[in-house]
């Protein structure tokens, strides 16, 4: 992924505009026309008409492949320190070197390392593998707070100079990036709901495969993490069209996060949301209004117009939704990505039309299991992509992501679904995602959801992740259990199992 400058000043104040207009796509930018399909056939620099946005070129760690010489490392006292270790614990490890003196401290500049992992079966070891490591994420990096990274546990995001798989994770899928998520006390939170979704999901759209493991760097032990796939586009992720840098056309895919640190990067774009500021009541009969969030651009965009085209689908598709759902109104897209009266007489055909339903149920239902306050406001992605040989032509929801906020409160009553509690929004901000709390009311929807519970649930794939859960804390529990980590996983699991419970009661329909 590339670094992008901030958005040029037009771009910034017709995206602000755009965030305070109220009401249907027809009626926001009028520059649709521009951006239709016909718009799209032009590409490169041939449109002279086109707006470029200013790019940082692509970031370069390693002009020539690390090694343990060319970092000026002591190898052998390396894989002596990995032999030790190794006689020591059973977990499968990550052992992370960087020249002599070079620190991780950083959430943006990726420092020059060799990968090995051991404490794994011989097929998936790397032995000096050439990468670049950073520190990552926001809050659990104490927001690049150098100081406190030194002193603390934080996550890390290893960029490999070439493609490689990292402990059989994904049946071997290769990439460059891999995440390493900080475990919290009760080890699991991340890994359990990466299981639900995986089985969730089922391989439709994106969902990350999981190792918990040891983590060293430079020959000191740095904690139990997560290793996990990086939330990106690529043929075995999020499989969207990339096309060739400086492409101006329409006509590819976009990724994109509710991320509520979107405003705070000099080089991200994004698109708002203001979801028509409608008033709706929820499902537990709450009523308030939704509030603006922005959506970050995950995936490369070139120009101005491909921002603009982007943002005015997504508002069209919430008032597709919006209409069809709260009241009774039928819309679809014109050629143009113009809203207009549809053919269809109901809420299902009419969102089904410009949403990949399926994805949507799917996510639902994980993010309803876990209760993750952060649902409508950060780390929650999803794609479309209309390119001419897409796969993924509606609004997909997908990579379910960072559960740091999961699993809290009470276990019986509505969370994804529903507003915020007032108590947590004045603390924390409104985090409701209003496509959930618009669709699960609509009974074709929760039918839809009750379906997928109950084959999920008959075949034991729900208890299964339960079962599969314990037995691999069991394998590595004398490694993970030292500082009490098992034990306060199984209370994770009590609040889970009474979660389960709750979830039979209102999606169950078997006998």
């Amino acid at each position: 992924m590339k670094k992008r400058k901030a958005l040029p000043l037009l771009l910034a104040s017709v995206m602000l505009l755009a965030s305070c207009g109220k009401g249907s796509s027809s009626q926001s930018s009028d520059s649709g026309t521009e951006q239709s399909s016909s718009s799209s056939e032009e590409s490169g620099a041939e449109n002279q008409n086109v707006d470029m946005l200013d790019i940082k070129p692509s970031q370069v760690i390693n002009k020539e492949p690390a090694t343990f010489e060319s970092l000026g490392a002591d190898k052998e006292a390396v894989k002596a320190f990995e032999q030790e270790q190794a006689g020591e614990h059973t977990i499968p490890s990550i052992h992370i070197v960087t020249a002599p003196g070079d620190e991780v401290v950083s959430i943006y500049d990726y420092t020059s390392c060799v990968v090995d992992t051991f404490n794994c079966d011989e097929s998936v070891r790397l032995d000096g593998v050439s990468a670049g490591v950073k520190v990552r994420g926001n809050s659990s990096a104490f927001y690049g707070d150098v100081a406190q990274i030194r002193k603390n546990q934080v996550p890390y995001r290893i960029k490999f100079d070439k493609k490689t798989n990292m402990l059989g994770l994904h049946d071997g899928a290769e990439a460059k990036s891999w995440v390493l998520l900080k475990a919290d006390w009760d080890l699991i939170r991340n890994d359990i709901a990466f299981r639900f979704g995986r089985t969730l999901i089922g391989g439709h759209t994106f969902s990350t495969d999981s190792q918990i493991v040891y983590v060293y760097l430079n020959n000191e032990f740095k904690g139990i993490y997560t290793l996990c796939e990086q939330c990106q586009v690529g043929k075995n992720r999020v499989n969207i069209t990339e096309q060739e840098e400086g492409y101006t056309g329409n006509d590819l895919g976009y990724y994109l996060e509710i991320d509520n640190y979107a405003t705070g990067d000099e080089d991200n774009i994004y698109i708002t949301l203001d979801y028509g500021e409608y008033e709706v009541t929820d499902i537990e009969g709450e009523t308030r209004k939704f509030v603006p969030a922005e959506y970050s651009l995950k995936s490369d965009v070139y120009t101005k117009q491909q921002v603009e085209f982007i943002e005015k689908y997504m508002k069209g598709v919430f008032e597709i939704v919006y209409r069809a759902c709260e009241k009774g109104e039928y819309y679809t897209f014109d050629e143009n990505y113009e809203l207009v009266k549809a053919d269809f007489d109901n809420a299902k055909d009419t969102v089904e039309a410009v949403m990949d339903i399926e994805s949507v149920v799917d996510m639902y239902l994980l993010y309803e299991i876990v209760h993750d306050y952060d649902c409508g406001e950060g780390s929650f992605f999803m794609c479309v992509d209309f390119s001419e040989n897409s796969e993924v032509r509606k609004l997909t929801f997908t990579s379910p992501w960072d559960f740091n906020w999961a699993y809290n409160d009470s276990t019986s009553r509505y969370w994804a679904g529903a507003f915020c509690e007032q108590s947590f929004v004045k603390s924390k901000g409104d985090r409701t995602n209003p496509w959930f709390v618009i669709l699960i009311k609509q009974d074709w929807f929760k039918a839809l959801a009750s379906e997928k519970w109950t084959s999920l649930k008959d075949t034991g794939l729900i208890d299964k992740c339960i079962a599969d859960e314990k037995i691999y804390l069991e394998v590595y529990k004398d490694d993970l259990n030292e500082d009490g980590g098992v034990d306060c996983a199984y209370d994770l699991f009590n609040w889970i199992n009474a979660r389960l419970k709750w979830m039979d009661k209102q999606f169950y329909t078997g006998s």
